[in-house]
């Protein structure tokens, strides 16, 4: 059985219904009267708010003496916390594994940290290898449908929440559409760590069309020097050729401490696929 307190059970959110399975009974809870059943004729639906609903089930399952049975957490705790995945470092002569990067970055940053992410190819990588403290450490924009927002929402993150420094993940393509708030970050002195995944490329574009047999050279643009872009705007910045340079460059000094914005130009290699956009493609995306 599948409760569902205030969620539509979509293609998205289901995996296209796998997730659930074809013999679960679903039971959804929901205060918007066309929420309910809008995905799945066959649920029970229960029209109210999704706090009371979920309160007056715990009070009839003690009155009719029910017990819960063992959590799995309870029974295989080390089991949950181990992620689920093994990366294999795929990095070619001259770029990085836009994974392993994350990874080490991840590491190396103070725990304390708001993560804020653009839209794109890469866009999954960072909530996957990038750990947050809290849920308000977590800043997404896809939800407006539009790359090239990333930057501005990480500044905005680092305004709100000076107490903890920043990091906004970023593409290439949606860089160069807001080069310009390169300039608003150096100009405050935020504490700022802007991680550009440079694939050369509108990414998410070659991977779709690409294996379609489609040209893709409307999308491929070739590396830029966002670094020297950062540097031209006063503020420091790095190139990422191989993991190692994390470690040989003044990246260690601004994660010590973070006094002003940092720009690290990532060259990423353009052939790795990211394993969610496959996942999208395949829903029809």
């Amino acid at each position: 059985m599948v409760l569902a307190f205030g969620a539509s059970l979509n293609a998205w959110t289901t995996r296209r219904g796998e997730l659930i399975g074809a013999h679960a009974r679903v039971v959804q809870f929901d205060s918007e009267p066309a929420a309910l059943a809008a995905h799945r004729l066959d649920a029970v639906a229960v029209l109210g708010d999704a706090g009371a609903a979920a309160r007056a089930l715990e009070a009839e399952l003690e009155r009719r003496a029910v017990q819960a049975g063992p959590r799995r957490w309870d029974l295989d705790a080390d089991a949950l916390r181990d992620p689920g995945w093994r990366i294999i470092d795929e990095s070619s002569q001259g770029t990085v594994d836009p994974r392993a990067l994350l990874i080490r970055l991840d590491a190396k940053m103070p725990a304390q940290r708001t993560l804020a992410t653009d839209a794109g190819h890469f866009q999954g990588f960072p909530p996957m290898h990038l750990r947050v403290p809290d849920a308000q450490g977590f800043v997404m924009t896809q939800a407006f449908q539009s790359i090239g927002l990333g930057l501005a929402t990480g500044i905005g993150a680092a305004v709100a929440r000076p107490d903890r420094p920043a990091v906004a993940v970023v593409g290439d393509g949606g860089l160069m559409m807001s080069l310009g708030e390169l300039d608003s970050a150096a100009a405050q002195l935020l504490a700022l760590l802007v991680v550009v995944l440079d694939d050369g490329a509108y990414g998410a574009e070659v991977h779709h069309f690409g294996p379609m047999g489609e040209s893709t050279a409307l999308v491929e643009f070739g590396p830029r020097d966002f670094a020297g872009v950062a540097r031209a705007l006063g503020m420091p910045a790095q190139v990422v050729r191989s993991l190692d340079d994390l470690d040989a460059g003044p990246l260690d000094d601004w994660t010590r401490e973070p006094a002003g914005p940092f720009v690290l130009d990532c060259k990423v290699d353009p052939r790795i696929r990211a394993e969610w956009l496959q996942e999208a493609f395949r829903g029809g995306a």
